[in-house]
């Protein structure tokens, strides 16, 4: 899921990539976010690069 963050996908189409629903999508997204500290998309992205996790 992670991974999937840096790409133009929406969370509609990460679902549709990983078989998942797209509230499953939303679910680990909120997670990632809070783990990260983060409440953004972009923000994520630049936390996991500062990381190491991307």
């Amino acid at each position: 899921m992670l991974k999937q963050l840096p790409s133009p996908q929406t969370a509609q189409e990460i679902a549709q990539a990983l078989a998942l629903s797209v509230n499953t999508i939303k679910t680990h997204l909120r997670g990632l976010y809070a783990k990260l500290g983060v409440s953004s998309r972009g923000d994520a992205i630049t936390a996991a690069r500062l990381t190491g996790l991307l």
